[in-house]
């Protein structure tokens, strides 16, 4: 049986991180942003880089020898659950993906250096995504979410990552996101200048395992501000979280969060042990942690009423971070014809 409790020393850095984030980065901060006056406070999560850093969270999982904490994918993964409970901006992911990709074994010496500023948070890293799914990288147009600060831009295809200079990307044009609290460009990566670093499959799976974490915290997020709400607003006299239909819909919650963060959890044991269905086990955590996060959010607004489809509230923010990280690393609908073509863990051969 796989014991998928933290232990005591796992819940520390659980608390550490969650405890920072209350006090640095509540998700309050993100309703500030949809103000039109306050579009300097867009990527305020930027300013807080160094300070998570010294945490030690950017390189928790990169080993001593390589100038990192030392411990595993499962301590990353935990942490990347909190950074989703605070809607931490997605370029904290793509800077401690991008830690892994410059220490590699194979870069040049030089990437230590490299590597250990990108732990310390003094370079930003900012994730991109393919605006067709075409498996290509060179004259491919990308969305660059939250780069405006961003020093270099992570891009993750389908069987590699590559962490690419500001320098390469081309055309560059900002455009309206969904999500107020994150910057949103488009831009066409160019020919590949020798400046860059990339990866081979298993940082692509590492990527999956961090968003599917982040989403399982958007999921969790969502389902605890549900019951803290029904159980002080009442009707008819009463608390709604007496009626029989707001206690499913949150029960419903809970199963979905619980089963997506095991399922993760798994994988990432998977994924830790090389465990040859470790890619098949990845893909269905990232799939079923981003159906948790965006039923979930949907169900918080639709649990708070009508002052959950305001602006004035953050319930909405959950639902547009959901379908943002869903795209990160592969999307459900990517994955699911991924899945679907590949060997399952349980065919007898």
């Amino acid at each position: 049986m796989i014991d998928l409790q933290p232990s005591s020393e796992q819940v520390q850095i659980i608390d550490s991180v969650a405890g920072f984030l209350a006090d640095r980065l509540p998700v309050e901060r993100l309703v500030a942003t949809q103000d039109a006056n306050a579009e300097a406070e867009a990527n305020q999560d930027y300013t807080a880089l160094s300070e998570i850093g010294e945490l030690g969270v950017l390189g928790l999982g990169l080993s001593e020898e390589q100038g990192g904490v030392g411990y595993s994918l499962v301590e990353e993964v935990l942490v990347a659950r909190e950074f989703g409970r605070f809607l931490v901006s997605p370029g904290i992911i793509a800077t401690m993906l991008a830690v892994h990709l410059v220490a590699r074994p194979n870069e040049q010496a030089v990437a230590a250096e490299f590597a250990q500023s990108l732990q310390t948070g003094s370079i930003a890293v900012a994730p991109a995504v393919a605006v067709t799914s075409d498996g290509n990288l060179t004259g491919s147009e990308f969305y660059i979410l939250d780069g405006a600060p961003a020093d270099w831009v992570l891009v993750v295809a389908e069987s590699s990552a590559c962490l690419v200079p500001r320098a390469d990307w081309k055309e560059r044009r900002a455009i309206v996101a969904i999500d107020p609290s994150v910057t949103l460009e488009r831009a066409q990566l160019g020919n590949l200048n020798g400046s860059h670093h990339c990866s081979d499959a298993s940082l692509v799976r590492r990527a999956r395992l961090l968003a599917s974490a982040y989403l399982v915290g958007i999921a969790e997020a969502a389902q605890e501000s549900s019951v803290a709400y029904v159980k002080i607003r009442e009707q008819f006299g009463q608390p709604i979280g007496a009626f029989q239909s707001v206690k499913h819909r949150c029960a419903d919650m809970l199963t979905r969060s619980s089963a997506a963060w095991s399922l993760t959890l798994f994988a990432a044991l998977s994924e830790e042990s090389r465990s040859s269905d470790a890619g098949f086990q990845v893909m269905a955590a990232k799939i079923i942690a981003s159906d948790a996060a965006s039923r979930n959010a949907a169900v918080n607004i639709q649990n708070h009423g009508g002052i959950g489809f305001t602006r004035e509230h953050h319930a909405h923010l959950f639902v547009k971070r959901a379908h943002m990280f869903d795209l990160i690393a592969g999307s459900s609908a990517l994955l699911k014809k991924r899945l679907l073509s590949a060997d399952s863990p349980l065919r007898v051969t």
